[in-house]
């Protein structure tokens, strides 16, 4: 783990010891998001970092952070605005802004009613660059003390300057499923993964599966999510069965969450 990261983990276990009894809307997962939300008049401050380390020859680690503010403006719909950012892993790059992106979560059901608890996600992004829409259908289930979330995840990228004879769009799915146990009201252990493909015009569609533990740590108005994933499999192979060509060898994940 990088000093970075130790300093925001640390800073996130500081703020756990201090504060109250358990939210409701726990941030299980650092992939998957479930279609468990806050009740309406919840407001929350979220910061994420995204550790990826091993793509490519680069051995150093790049950066993606964001900060996000949520809204439940119902109790079946939130509605988020993010300030992006990303560091690439090359020896003083500077932090870039990517832009804003904003997102919307609907709750499809009552919890309970039906097997699989369903919700619709939509976020949109415009760097400047590019514009990117991401929907996202988040299914879930309760069982006393597990708790499972599944992810199937659009995302479209529409250059706006792409070079002549170059593609303009950029088009990928993915799949995330999780899994975890409560161990009482402040902590929860489980493991996740993530299938990722990505659409070419020419030549095989590169592919990448990333798999590792996640675990949420909450207390009162605070919670931490933290999550490591190595790549396990990809195509086309370049080292040991893994795609670094397209994919970090891989990735750590921590979200800091505030109720306001």
């Amino acid at each position: 783990m990088t000093r970075r990261m130790l300093q925001l983990t640390l800073l996130g276990a500081c703020l756990l010891i201090f504060s109250g009894s358990a939210r409701a809307d726990r941030r299980y997962f650092v992939q998957s998001y479930t279609p468990y939300l806050g009740e309406a008049g919840d407001l929350d401050l979220e910061a994420w970092a995204i550790a990826q380390e091993g793509q490519g020859d680069s051995t150093n680690t790049s950066w993606k952070t964001r900060v996000e503010f949520e809204y439940a403006i119902t109790d079946r719909l939130t509605g988020a605005a993010y300030l992006n950012f990303s560091q690439s892993g090359d020896a003083g790059a500077p932090q870039r802004f990517e832009g804003p992106s904003l997102e919307a979560i609907y709750r499809l059901a009552e919890p309970g009613r039906i097997l699989l608890d369903p919700a619709a996600y939509f976020e949109v992004r415009e760097s400047g660059e590019e514009l990117e829409l991401e929907p996202k259908l988040l299914l879930g289930h309760r069982h006393d003390a597990w708790v499972a979330a599944a992810n199937v995840i659009g995302e479209l990228e529409y250059l706006h300057d792409a070079p002549p004879g170059e593609p303009d769009q950029e088009k990928r799915i993915a799949f995330t499923l999780g899994v975890t146990r409560e161990l009482g009201a402040r902590l929860a252990v489980g493991i996740e993964g993530r299938f990722e493909r990505e659409f070419v015009d020419q030549g095989s569609d590169p592919t990448a599966l990333f798999a590792g533990p996640t675990i949420n740590l909450q207390s009162g108005k605070v919670q931490l999510a933290i999550g490591w994933h190595p790549q396990v499999a990809g195509s086309p192979s370049t080292h040991g069965g893994l795609n670094l060509a397209d994919a970090p060898r891989s990735e750590f994940r921590m979200i800091l969450g505030i109720g306001l």
